[in-house]
């Protein structure tokens, strides 16, 4: 993949939800990444006990590319107070969230989408207000 400046600019939640979602996207490794944590968080759910080691090892790698990634596109923090939860952690939450909310096993009732989608919203809100302090260095 070819590192163009598109590919430094943090994206923000309703494209980080969209891919999490599984519509297409610009060709970006945080949203490439969000994308296939939410397809292992729906595996999750169908795969036995004894084969989730693969899977989780593959969301940590997932995560830790992802935080790799924000130290890379935003600028040294100035002292400002440290976030309990990485970015990576946070989209992986998120893909979670999104996945058990829009996912096959949610395909009967239709209220389960819109009881889970509140939490999708809130999740995505604090994820914009991290990106925004770590831009403006704040954290």
């Amino acid at each position: 993949m070819s590192e163009t400046t598109d590919n430094w600019m943090v994206p923000g939640k309703e494209q980080l939800v969209a891919a999490c979602r599984g519509f297409p996207h610009d060709d970006h490794p945080m949203l490439e990444a969000a994308g296939e944590l939410a397809r292992l968080h729906g595996l999750r759910e169908r795969t036995p006990g004894y084969e989730m080691a693969e899977l989780d090892r593959r969301r940590l790698q997932l995560v830790r590319s992802i935080d790799r990634w924000m130290t890379l596109a935003t600028p040294v923090p100035g002292g400002g107070p440290a976030n309990t939860e990485t970015v990576g952690g946070m989209v992986d939450r998120l893909a979670q969230l999104i996945a058990h909310a829009c996912g096959p096993s949610t395909a009967a009732p239709e209220p389960m989408f819109h009881d889970a989608w509140p939490s999708v919203v809130e999740l995505a809100e604090r994820y914009q207000d991290l990106v925004a302090a770590l831009q403006a260095g704040t954290r």
